[in-house]
């Protein structure tokens, strides 16, 4: 095999420059440079539908962001998707418990405080101040206490109502200051006397739970939610999916080890079918360029690499080295040279390329969940595949016929 004169073709040129720039982009020397998925660095999935399809999606996952990141998890990735049908809203994190998904995720996060039914101050009329925040032990339990500065116009309501009330004789007014979130009651308060007709330019949002832990985690919950802004709509919980970062790992590893021993049987069974070293060389030596430009161009889009993603990277793999299988017995066995081989071959695996192609476009714009990863890393690898190695392969192919 005459590398002088391979090393001229611009097929294989094309190659070794896609090659170089995956590396460069993967930066081995420093750990591979690529984002996995949750499902093999652990954390939760959530689907969300909103209840008002109409909705703008980018709405919903600003107020998310902020939400969660206000909450402390900033290793967090929202985004929309359809099912051609609905619209939902995928969040995927890590440390997310049911009932913190349903608290910070499902909940819409009107919040209204109100005097006999009357909305005295709601959500944008609140600043919160969160250097006074706390948590004290109560007789029953524990109660959390969040201090919110009132805007002036919230100020004149609570005068106005209050001035309508009467004093109890026991220190308090006739009426309570009654909390809510989306309609649900969540404390209710009682006014002291003092403060009847005046101007109040802060006050309290509390409420309690039984144990120090789950107060602290609700005063959180109530924070991110005053911070950020009610969301537009409702959101329904479609699916909640949690693993462990420990599965995540081991799976990764036990697939490079079934990797690994893949590729010595593959190279054997070529090895016995062609008795000769040189091809075998080749075809291995291609599916692992296609493998590593594949990882590169996701890694250059910032594609998280899940286990659907790796199921797509091991069909292309698969795919790729079946085609150079096909294109080495026809050159071999079939009575044609390779040069007037390489039109014939590129047509078939164009056709392929376009029927896979046509196959996984859909999932692409119905991925609520997995399918996606698997559709995404099927093109990608399909396309590395009839653009770069196969016709550089088809060159190395001549050189060695």
């Amino acid at each position: 095999m005459n590398w002088d004169r391979i090393m001229k073709k611009w097929r294989f040129m094309l190659l070794l420059v896609f090659l170089g720039g995956s590396i460069i982009q993967l930066k081995p020397w420093a750990g591979l440079n690529l984002d996995w998925g949750f499902d093999i660095q652990g954390g939760s999935r959530v689907v969300l539908k909103p209840t008002n399809q109409s909705v703008s999606l980018d709405n919903i996952v600003v107020v998310l962001q902020n939400r969660l990141n206000v909450y402390g998890l900033r290793d967090i990735r929202i985004r929309g998707a359809s099912d051609l049908q609905s619209k939902f809203v995928v969040v995927e994190a890590a440390g997310l418990s049911e009932d913190e998904i349903k608290g910070l995720l499902s909940s819409q996060g009107n919040f209204e405080a109100k005097i006999n039914n009357i909305t005295v101050f709601t959500g944008r009329d609140i600043k919160v101040d969160q250097a006074r925040e706390s948590v004290i032990r109560t007789q029953g339990g524990y109660r959390y206490s969040i201090p919110v500065f009132l805007s002036v116009e919230a100020s004149k309501r609570f005068a106005q109502e209050t001035a309508r009330l009467f004093p109890t004789g026991n220190g308090y007014l006739d009426a309570t200051l009654d909390l809510y979130i989306d309609g649900e009651k969540i404390d209710s308060l009682q006014i002291s006397s003092d403060l009847q007709g005046k101007d109040v330019p802060t006050a309290s949002v509390t409420g309690g739970a039984a144990t120090k832990e789950e107060a602290v985690q609700r005063l959180n919950q109530m924070v991110a939610i005053l911070m950020t802004g009610s969301l537009p709509t409702k959101l329904e919980t479609v699916s909640v999916q949690s693993v462990s970062p420990l599965l995540g790992s081991e799976f990764l590893r036990s697939t490079s080890i079934a990797g690994l021993f893949a590729a010595l049987f593959v190279g054997l069974v070529l090895f016995f079918r062609y008795r000769n070293a040189e091809i075998v060389g080749a075809i291995l030596s291609t599916a692992l360029s296609e493998l590593v430009i594949t990882l590169g161009i996701a890694s250059f889009i910032d594609w998280q690499l899940d286990l659907s993603a790796i199921a797509g990277l091991i069909i292309t793999l698969g795919t790729g080295v079946d085609q150079q299988i096909i294109m080495t017995d026809d050159v071999l066995f079939g009575g044609k040279g390779a040069k007037v081989h390489l039109k014939e071959a590129m047509f078939v695996i164009m056709a392929t390329f376009g029927t896979m192609a046509s196959a996984m476009l859909p999932l692409m714009f119905i991925g609520v969940g997995a399918v996606r990863g698997f559709a995404v890393t099927t093109i990608i690898g399909l396309a590395v595949g009839y653009f770069v190695t196969r016709p550089a392969y088809l060159a190395v192919l001549e050189e060695i016929v």
